[in-house]
């Protein structure tokens, strides 16, 4: 199982739960704003998925959040580590994805291995080729059957988006949130310049709070429950 880094405790990548995380190495996208970009290439190492169960302190955590990269570009060590889990510690679990392979997260929620699937919905479906370097024509079908899958499996999902001003605007939040208008949460994040590893987005314009602000009430008009994520903090709308 390749990953790139582990954090014992967090309070804020499980809504309401203290949780420990696990950065599991490869994606198929190539987003210039991901902050995880450059620690993924360069601190990438190789271990056994119980190897790394047993390195998390769990002392203080009451779930467990797999992200990435992208943890689905590895499925069986991914499954693995997910049993592991819940036969030792039966936590919560909590994943991450960019919705690409929905196959493998299907399979997961039937052998009841996650409880929480937050999905990065990047930007307007035809904008993928410029933001994510990925063609976004399946993504948006393959988010609403995530949604779809998970409403029925009673499997909570977050749908999120990383805005950024001079790449987007309300038209590809209005666009998305048609789509994701079923999730559980939508949250909106604040782009950051400064930890992004493309240069180029090095020198975009941040959102200010009250972009994100008149952005997540256009989001409240599909759906009843939206948050913004800043720097400042988490509001919700």
């Amino acid at each position: 199982m390749k990953i790139f880094g582990i954090i014992d405790l967090s309070t804020i990548d499980y809504p309401k739960k203290c949780s420990a995380v696990v950065f599991m190495s490869d994606c198929n996208m190539e987003c210039g704003y991901c902050h995880n970009y450059e620690p993924m290439k360069k601190n990438t190492y190789d271990m056994d998925p119980y190897e790394i169960y047993k390195k998390i302190d769990l002392t203080f955590a009451d779930a467990i959040v797999i992200s990435g990269g992208e943890p689905t570009m590895q499925p069986n060590s991914l499954k693995e580590f997910c049993k592991i889990i819940k036969k030792e510690e039966n936590l919560p679990i909590k994943l991450d994805t960019n919705g690409s392979n929905v196959d493998i997260i299907r399979e997961l929620i039937e052998d009841n291995l996650i409880d929480y699937l937050a999905i990065d919905v990047k930007c307007a479906f035809e904008k993928y080729s410029d933001i994510a370097h990925y063609d976004g024509n399946n993504i948006r079908n393959n988010v609403k059957e995530l949604i779809k899958l998970c409403k029925s499996s009673n499997i909570f999902i977050e749908c999120r988006t990383t805005y950024i001003p001079d790449k987007m605007d309300e038209n590809d939040i209005i666009e998305i949130v048609k789509t994701v208008k079923d999730c559980d949460l939508y949250a909106l994040q604040q782009f950051d310049r400064e930890h992004s590893w493309k240069r180029e987005y090095k020198l975009l314009r941040e959102p200010t709070m009250e972009e994100l602000i008149k952005l997540g009430g256009i989001a409240k008009k599909y759906i009843n429950n939206v948050f913004i994520r800043s720097k400042e903090g988490v509001v919700h709308l």
